[in-house]
């Protein structure tokens, strides 16, 4: 129902925008241009902290993530993997959770570079009363798989898992 309210609003604010009106080329002085296809990039940095333009293997890499991710759904390892989420998250239990995480992880908007700083931040910054409820409440067999991973939530708090080098690792812990 969410996604039904969502599609309807973005088509009403398209819609808006789309009859805004048009204005000729003279009244606002505009250059006519041409269309141009424009491809968003992430970017990174090399050794000497330059920025670099993202690889061929870079993109390829991502789809295989996500490839490899509804692989593992479809061999029961998506779920498997969430049972032990819920589980460390019901036991409130750092060590585990930190076990199935990949660093350098999101947590509440932050980034959190490594398992020290992932404990440093303590069980009552973790394992809010909230979180620790949404999480418990997740029906395991209908997660579904995003390019983003699999989010164990419907909104935030939630917490975010998918393949990282073949193997499923939480992402973000919203």
């Amino acid at each position: 129902m969410k996604k039904w309210k969502r599609l309807l609003i973005v088509g009403a604010v398209v819609l808006g925008c789309a009859g805004c009106g048009e204005q000729k080329q003279a009244e606002t002085g505009a250059v006519d241009i041409k269309p141009v296809d424009v491809v968003q990039t992430e970017t990174g940095t090399d050794e000497a902290g330059l920025e670099t333009a993202p690889t061929e293997s870079d993109t390829e890499e991502k789809n295989d993530n996500f490839e490899a991710l509804e692989e593992q759904a479809s061999d029961g390892e998506t779920a498997a993997f969430a049972e032990q989420v819920q589980a460390a998250v019901a036991a409130k239990d750092m060590e585990a959770l930190a076990g199935l995480s990949a660093f350098p992880l999101a947590v509440n908007g932050e980034v959190v570079e490594s398992e020290e700083a992932f404990m440093a931040l303590g069980a009552d910054t973790i394992f809010t009363d909230e979180r620790c409820a949404v999480i418990a409440a997740v029906d395991i067999s209908a997660l579904e798989e995003t390019m983003a991973g699999v989010v164990m939530g419907d909104a935030t708090p939630n917490i975010i898992f998918k393949s990282v080098d073949g193997e499923l690792k939480i992402t973000g812990i919203n």
